[in-house]
This record gives C-alpha cells, structure tokens and sequence, in this order.
C-alpha cells in the first residue's frame, strides 16, 4: 500500500494525518502538534516542488475533517 508523502522535511504521510483526524485534529496547528508535520522548516529543500506543505496539509483537512474556521498562515 502506498500512503503518500504530505510533509517531506518531517517524512509524515497522508494516513498520518488522517489518523491525527480521527483522533481529533481539525486545523493544521493541531496536526503539526500531532504529527510534527511542517515543523522542521525545510520545505523548499526537500518537497519535491520546493514549497511549504502547509497548504498539501489544509487540503487533506478540508477533505477529511470538520472545518474549525480561520487559521494561521502556513509552516513556522
């Protein structure tokens, strides 16, 4: 089975975050604190399209949790 890659710099996957969903993570704050996911700040160096995943993280969210409301801005 192949889970994919959401964060690069922390190496956590798409079934990392899902499972931070089912254990109650609904913003992308609550998935840093849970997965350590977009907390290294090495995005550009490592992501394959040299960008911060924050935004490959909220995308998963909006698809897979309840929205919470406004959050702020993206790695760091």
């Amino acid at each position: 089975m192949n889970d994919p890659v959401v964060c690069w710099c922390s190496n956590v996957t798409e079934g990392d975050i899902i499972r931070a969903v089912e254990k109650g993570a609904r913003t992308l704050e609550d998935v840093k604190a849970m997965t350590g996911a977009c907390t290294l700040m090495r995005c550009k160096e490592l992501h394959p399209e040299g960008r911060c995943c924050s935004k490959d993280i909220r995308d998963l969210l909006s698809r897979v949790a309840v929205p919470q409301g406004d959050e702020p801005p993206g790695c760091g």
